[in-house]
């Protein structure tokens, strides 16, 4: 008897803890985190219900931490200028945020700045090659969330049998020489000195991509890459793919879904587009973009870095976000936009958790098992030297290519 009383005294505890009310914001911890806005908002809300299930599923665990998510479509998260958007971020003003969500590809100058801080465990359960992109002379700054890397979209099979740039061109030119082959953008200088470095991986398969920030040109990519990018001129000799016509917008997406362009490169999540422009149409054929002399992925990290003036308390905290955001299932809930509507399109955003792929839905959706073995066997970016040569290296690609450099802001 003395036994059930007690226990029954238990559940009572329990029950009423359970239905205790949250604390009020003023007795939490506040955290601030800065994801990337630059990803579908399948809901189309501005990312407001993705930043409420977000903030809702982590103070589930942690009820004493006041989390609070911003997507800031304004924010430029490539600006490393002297008090420019991530100065900002990384400060002590208004806008300081304890975690924010970066491109690898500017990790070495952040380090530099001494504006992000080692984390003290390497990432667990992520795409392997994911694990170099966050770490820095032995030191790991970074929790990887996503991973980016060109693909091609296309209707026609044939599109496997492409085993290098020009055999790219010539095999998309074959499905109707009326239309252009490939619609993508390569304008700007963050843009076109990347796709130069992903022919210039094509094109020597093995070691890593710092080489290719060294100027000169690579020859044999570089001559492989420029066919690559002519093919898409126009009867009137304009090129769309170059000349800023289908910068920032969707127009290239739109092209390949009306049937205008014969294939689409792009990022996978390029795929949202594509299909919204053409809900009917059947899914895509899809390959890793062969852009030089061969086809070997590389790809892109994005990683969560905290703040070096988060500490104590904060530190624990960032790092505690940094785990929950790379759990399987809220990956899960962002690629698959369970944010949004039921029936809404996923996002066919490249996860960096490996469990992601292992798990229902993506285990069985057919675009995410095509896409794991291309980031599988990637290689990454180096996340040292690219913010710094990427000017010089589109003058001179521009010069290649015979183009009219024009001027391009900060996140170009």
């Amino acid at each position: 008897m003395s036994r059930r009383i007690l226990l029954c005294g238990v559940l009572v505890l329990v029950a009423a803890c359970s239905t205790l009310p949250p604390k009020p914001s003023s007795e939490r911890r506040p955290l601030r985190v800065v994801l990337f806005p630059y990803i579908p908002d399948s809901a189309g809300d501005g990312f407001a219900s993705l930043k409420q299930r977000l903030e809702q599923g982590f103070e589930q665990h942690h009820p004493d931490v006041d989390l609070e998510v911003v997507m800031n479509e304004k924010d430029d998260l490539y600006d490393l200028a002297d008090g420019g958007t991530l100065e900002q971020l990384f400060g002590s003003g208004p806008k300081a945020a304890q975690v924010v969500e970066v491109d690898t590809l500017l990790l070495g100058e952040l380090v530099e700045k001494g504006w992000v801080q080692a984390v003290p465990r390497e990432p667990r359960d992520v795409i392997p090659a994911a694990r170099q992109a966050v770490s820095i002379q032995g030191r790991t700054y970074g929790t990887p969330t996503y991973l980016c890397t060109n693909v091609v979209y296309a209707r026609d099979p044939a599109i496997h049998t492409a085993t290098d740039g020009r055999s790219l061109v010539r095999i998309l030119s074959g499905i109707d020489a009326a239309k252009r082959p490939l619609a993508t953008n390569y304008s700007g200088s963050w843009t076109l000195p990347a796709a130069y470095m992903d022919a210039w991986a094509d094109t020597h398969p093995t070691g890593g991509l710092e080489p290719a920030l060294a100027l000169p040109l690579d020859p044999e990519a570089t001559e492989v890459f420029a066919g690559v990018v002519k093919s898409c001129k126009g009867s009137d000799g304009a090129n769309p793919c170059l000349d800023k016509t289908y910068a920032d917008n969707t127009l290239a997406e739109e092209a390949f879904a009306l049937g205008q362009a014969n294939g689409f490169m792009g990022y996978t999540e390029r795929l949202f587009p594509i299909l919204k422009a053409q809900p009917a149409a059947a899914l895509p054929q899809v390959i890793s973009v062969p852009l030089g002399g061969g086809t070997h992925p590389v790809m892109f990290v994005d990683a969560l870095t905290v703040s070096a003036r988060c500490v104590e308390d904060c530190s624990s905290d960032a790092l505690a976000l940094s785990e929950y955001m790379s759990r399987p299932e809220v990956r899960t809930l962002i690629a698959f936009s369970q944010d949004a509507p039921p029936g809404s399109l996923p996002r066919y955003l490249l996860q960096a958790s490996q469990a992601f792929y292992q798990r229902q839905p993506a285990r069985s959706d057919p675009m995410y098992q095509q896409y794991l073995p291309i980031v599988r066997d990637a290689r990454v970016f180096p996340n040292q030297g690219y913010p710094g040569n990427r000017k010089a290296l589109q003058t001179a690609l521009l010069k290649e290519l015979q183009a009219v450099p024009v001027a391009d802001s900060a996140s170009e």
